[in-house]
């Protein structure tokens, strides 16, 4: 389906002169770079969706019910996606993301002291929601930090800083749980997401340019 669709030409670029990948990263904004550094803090911390069916067996509930539970926390992020992208647009990237790791340490404080399956049932749910959040403002947020002509090189560099830290972090979160307690790795989440949102408030968000604003107001 994707030969049907028409690239438009750019004109945004005005040196068309190949860049190779070194000079492409270090031309990448300082603001850019800290958020990127923002978001692998985060990620180093973020434990995924397993350790909660972890929490589930662990206070109990057998195998069909820990499953019911992932099929509603994928409803509500279905649901809560394009809202939190309308969000975003309308009031910016750095507040719903803060919004959306303030919901995860929330998150991450309550399962530390949860044994009951109706209050789990609702930490699923605010975990739907902060994946919501930051699924896509995350990467929208990286494109909007970064000049015209390296857009997919942040994004690049974003992801790939986000995969490097993704595996260590979870091996993070598993020896903690086997090797002490479940409620250690919740307490590893919620500190690496504090320490992200302290660092979150040195990332300036890029303003539009006039240029963007026309354009916007001609239906982009």
């Amino acid at each position: 389906m994707i030969l049907f669709i028409k690239e438009s030409n750019s004109t945004c670029v005005t040196d068309p002169a190949p860049t190779s990948i070194k000079v492409s990263m270090k031309a990448l904004p300082w603001n850019l770079r800290l958020f990127i550094i923002v978001s692998s803090v985060f990620a180093l911390g973020h434990f995924g969706y397993a350790f909660l069916l972890l929490k589930a067996k662990d206070i109990g509930l057998a195998d069909h019910r820990a499953i019911l539970l992932y099929v509603f926390f994928y409803v509500i992020y279905t649901i809560c996606s394009i809202p939190s992208g309308t969000l975003s647009d309308k009031i910016g990237r750095k507040p719903v993301l803060i919004i959306g790791y303030s919901i995860f340490a929330i998150t991450s404080f309550g399962l530390i002291f949860t044994s009951s399956t109706y209050v789990l049932l609702m930490f699923f749910g605010t975990y739907g929601i902060f994946f919501a959040m930051i699924d896509g403002a995350q990467r929208a947020f990286a494109v909007d930090l970064a000049p015209p002509h390296l857009k997919a090189t942040a994004l690049g560099t974003f992801h790939t800083a986000i995969g490097l830290v993704a595996l260590p972090g979870g091996f993070i979160a598993g020896l903690l749980w086997d090797n002490i307690n479940p409620e250690t790795t919740f307490i590893y989440g919620l500190v690496l997401t504090i320490a992200s949102i302290a660092l979150f408030t040195f990332v300036r968000p890029e303003k539009q340019g006039p240029a963007l604003n026309a354009n916007s107001s001609h239906g982009g």
